[in-house]
């Protein structure tokens, strides 16, 4: 078990303010606090880490800039498309630097805006396409409240014509007489019979993009989202490049306070809105590399790492990953030299450590070098409930949620916190199907982390593998900042060897590692072992295993699950490679 310095255990402690800011940005757990502390300038510096998630919000509460003054999120990148608009169509200005919108709408040009070819490519898209359902969920409510306020205005006001009206003409014998009768009421009824059928299917936006003679711009018509005359005119829009360029971000409207990233593709035919589809890619990317200049103890674990958002989960499939989304987001990590993937994504899996996707993750890891960190799964405490691909893949490091006395007592409010740090009960288990352990390490697996701008608060408390993951990717780019600053090469393997070789043990029994991996990772300590093994040939190799008589399947392991197993004779051969 770990001791009471190493764990944050509940001897000597007691809950202040400095502490229960410490315990909602869980760091002392991993030993991170302490490595950054004796080792100031690695504390990230030198490294890049890619989210693979539902995507990060560069507006977000400590994700604007490094601890040394560096930009904290380099790109911003939709890999599923769920943000694409079409904008192919090319139009003229005319004469009074007026276009026409695919949506139909008269857009008039900023005069200021240089566009040397004359060329204007247009494109619209419903804007509840690009916003998760709580935020729609909220919109329609507050515009459904300022369409009922006018609605009512209208409705008194066509009542007051009405009472008018009969007043004037207590008798009303002239047929044209009762015709404007008959109109005012009907204008009253139908008024009042709209409310029940009003569905709002959300405001259209406008996008227009064109080449100032250096690089593509877009800008977007927002004037049908905002109820305020003369707000959200295209003119009145700041032109945005590609993220990666020149790292400037939008709104769409004060009232859904959502940031959007324009990404420009295909020579201005494709224009890509980037939104988050859920507020887990912010909280994650804070987690991992948050740096609040002001107040250090909600810093992230590497407050100096550097960060790429690579957006996974697609908007249209309510934050699903797909193929095609994974595919393009580990082509991003490779094209801009990341260090690391930190992915806190998974599902069930019928076939461990296998398909299209586990062979181009090992292809990344392999032949690119870049150190992989997933999470385990939520679906503990039973057997083999390890999700993939972090924990069913061998290439990647799978990553339990670790619980610590600190945190029960400050982060969840525990009136009894345990005297001793344990595995949620909630996170995965191993083995797996194939008889791989299934869980690497573990790392606290929850803390009060930024969170997306449409949500209206700066934090949020999340629990799961998906927070202890990037508690881990964050520590695992400590030691890599060390190992880059002092010359020592960087190595998927040699990492992995380092952190499972000096995790502390979490629990006493043997059937415990199924839960927490090797143990809770410590990155001093990792530290430590990579600077006395730098010189040692770092060898990688696979285990395979086969049942005699039966070449397939191949196995990572023996698991004996079922009674009969244990009752009849089984011969199996090991291969190395």
């Amino acid at each position: 078990m770990p001791s009471g310095e190493d764990n944050g255990a509940l001897r000597n402690f007691k809950l202040n303010e400095s502490t229960f800011l410490a315990s909602l940005m869980p760091k002392k757990e991993i030993a991170a606090d302490r490595f950054v502390e004796a080792h100031p300038e690695y504390d990230g510096r030198g490294v890049i880490i890619a989210i693979f998630d539902s995507g990060v919000d560069p507006a977000a509460a400590g994700l604007q800039e490094t601890s040394d003054g560096k930009p904290k999120i380099l790109d911003v990148i939709d890999c599923t498309g769920s943000g694409d608009i079409d904008t192919s169509t090319v139009v003229k200005a005319d004469d009074c630097r007026c276009i026409r919108g695919t949506s139909g709408a008269t857009l008039v040009l900023n005069s200021s805006w240089k566009n040397p070819s004359g060329e204007w490519h247009v494109g619209c898209k419903l804007v509840y396409e690009l916003f998760t359902n709580t935020l729609t969920s909220r919109l329609k409510k507050e515009r459904e409240k300022r369409w009922d306020e006018k609605n009512q205005e209208a409705i008194a006001e066509a009542v007051k014509q009405l009472d008018a009206y009969d007043k004037k003409h207590t008798k009303i014998e002239d047929a044209n007489l009762k015709k404007v009768r008959e109109d005012l009421q009907s204008r009253v009824d139908l008024l009042r019979k709209q409310a029940d059928s009003y569905d709002d299917k959300g405001p259209v936006i406008d996008a227009v993009v064109w080449h100032d003679g250096e690089v593509w711009r877009a800008a977007l018509d927002t004037q049908s989202f905002d109820d305020e005359p003369g707000c959200g005119k295209l003119a009145d829009f700041v032109p945005l490049t590609n993220y990666r360029i020149e790292r400037k971000y939008g709104i769409f409207s004060k009232l859904d306070a959502c940031t959007c990233v324009l990404n420009i593709y295909n020579e201005g035919n494709i224009l890509s809105i980037v939104t988050d589809s859920s507020p887990h890619g912010t909280h994650v990317a804070g987690i991992t590399a948050a740096f609040h200049q002001k107040e250090p103890l909600l810093n992230g674990v590497a407050p100096g790492a550097q960060l790429i958002s690579c957006k996974i989960g697609d908007s249209r499939l309510g934050s699903m990953e797909t193929g095609t989304g994974l595919t393009r987001a580990l082509i991003a990590a490779v094209e801009h030299k990341c260090d690391l993937i930190n992915m806190s994504y998974g599902e069930a899996t019928l076939l461990p450590d296998y398909g299209c996707f586990v062979d181009l993750v090992n292809e990344v890891v392999n032949k690119h070098r870049l150190i992989y960190v997933s999470s385990a799964g939520n679906n503990g405490p039973a057997l083999s409930t390890v999700g993939a691909p972090g924990g069913t893949t061998s290439s990647i490091i799978g990553v339990g949620a670790y619980v610590s006395p600190t945190m029960a007592a400050g982060t969840h409010n525990l009136v009894e916190a345990p005297p001793e740090g344990l595995e949620y009960t909630w996170s995965s288990r191993g083995p797996t199907a194939d008889g791989d352990l299934g869980v690497c390490i573990s790392a606290a697996g929850g803390a009060v982390a930024p969170v997306p701008t449409w949500t209206l608060q700066r934090r949020m408390l999340m629990n799961g593998t998906s927070m202890s993951s990037p508690c881990a990717c964050g520590g695992v780019a400590l030691l890599v900042s060390a190992m880059k600053a002092e010359g020592i090469p960087v190595s998927p393997y040699s990492v992995r060897k380092a952190l499972e070789n000096t995790a502390i043990p979490v629990g006493g029994l043997p059937e415990d590692k199924l839960t927490s991996g090797q143990g809770l990772m410590q990155v001093d300590k990792a530290y430590e072992y990579v600077q006395k093994s730098c010189n040692v040939p770092c060898v990688w190799y696979q285990v395979k295993v086969n049942q005699c008589g039966k070449p397939t399947p191949t196995s990572r392991g023996i698991y004996l699950r079922e009674a009969n197993s244990c009752r009849q004779k089984t011969e199996v051969r090991f291969h190395g490679q």
